[in-house]
């Protein structure tokens, strides 16, 4: 995600947040009533250069269908409507609008959404959301800037209370939350001599009252070195997706798997980043998104593996190139001639434990 600049502003610098703003969903042009469009993160830029002026909106549309169940698929992005003129990270949006849901049947063809980007100052952002990214795990870089701002006044604990002597966390699997909403809380508290946390209170909250009074708990039994004591201490704890959503079927007519055919079988020693995890769309994999792709390639007699291309990719297209990219550099065993129009159907799979694991835990590849 775009990094927060811990440096205090300076000429031709400015840190700003930018959050996505869906419009209307239309599909074969008629307005779809109601909305269950999950919001996108926002995220931090940093804009530097002499003379910093106002740019134009962030406009983005995305087209999809959705299917019998309510879900959305076949998303992709289409050619920006208007960019600012710098960078902007929306690695969220696609995933943000897979995990939307609809009715059930009542499946949408010709579906469309745009959303614009709205930009405000850091020093001019409401607390909440500053709350919210301060309790993402995924923002990068240090979030000096955000925390000077939520800072509890009097606050003495800049640096954190000390070492932990004992650490807890909330029975995130006991927690209801809501699919494809975030879950996260920002806690204020005192230590005092001995190590032992007091006072506890919540600063921000995405309004999920089990998790408040689970982090509030987890906090309050902490227990660090013995020392001076402070005031002014924060933290944070957030919520994953409660579950994985089942990867989408292929369509009816997305073509066989034949990659078990003499020429066509793959080393799986070159495509290990498919088999560990390591080329699953990180986005997808923060709001545990499975995802499903087909994939065609030619090899040659040498083993070298050419003419990569995708043939089926869902939800979203990302998981399509993400298998590309792979096979792109992988082999097959040498042969007296190679073959062409083989097929591979690509699963991508999340670890059924821990929210924090990104990983698939079986091998993707399968007919």
């Amino acid at each position: 995600m775009a990094v927060v600049v811990s440096a205090a502003p300076v000429t031709g610098q400015r840190i700003e947040i930018v959050t996505f703003v869906p419009g209307q969903i239309m599909c074969a042009e008629t307005p779809m009533p109601g909305t269950g469009v999950v919001m996108s993160l926002p995220v931090v830029v940093n804009r530097y250069g002499p003379a910093i002026q106002s740019a134009p909106a962030l406009v983005l549309r995305y087209d999809f269908v959705i299917d019998a169940d309510g879900r959305t698929r076949t998303i992709r992005r289409t050619a920006t409507a208007s960019t600012p003129g710098y960078y902007v990270n929306t690695s969220d949006i696609a995933p943000s609008l897979a995990a939307s849901r609809f009715p059930a049947g009542d499946p949408r063809s010709k579906c469309s959404i745009t959303y614009t980007g709205s930009t405000v100052p850091i020093d001019a952002a409401p607390l909440q959301l500053l709350y919210e990214l301060a309790s993402r795990p995924e923002t990068e870089g240090t979030v000096g800037t955000v925390y000077d701002r939520l800072r509890p006044v009097g606050s003495d604990c800049m640096r954190g209370p000390g070492q932990y002597r004992r650490l807890n966390l909330p029975a995130f699997e006991k927690i209801a939350r809501p699919p494809g909403a975030a879950s996260w809380v920002f806690l204020a508290y005192d230590v005092d001599r001995a190590g032992k946390p007091n006072t506890v209170r919540v600063l921000g909250s995405s309004g999920n009252q089990a998790l408040d009074r689970a982090g509030a708990s987890a906090l309050s039994n902490n227990r660090y070195e013995p020392g001076i004591g402070f005031t002014g201490c924060t933290y944070h704890f957030n919520g994953a997706e409660p579950s994985e959503r089942t990867a989408p079927e292929l369509p009816a007519d997305a073509p066989r798997d034949n990659g078990e055919q003499p020429g066509c079988v793959v080393d799986p020693t070159s495509i290990s980043a498919l088999l560990d995890g390591s080329a699953y769309p990180s986005a997808f994999a923060r709001r545990r998104i499975k995802g499903v792709a087909v994939v065609g390639y030619d090899t040659a007699s040498w083993g070298a593996i050419g003419n990569v291309r995708i043939l089926a990719s869902e939800p979203d297209e990302a998981f399509g190139e993400a298998a590309r990219s792979v096979l792109s550099s992988a082999r097959v065993s040498e042969s007296a001639t190679g073959r062409r129009g083989c097929i591979r159907r690509i699963r991508f799979e999340l670890s059924p434990v821990g929210v924090a694991r990104q990983l698939p835990y079986r091998p993707v590849m399968h007919r």
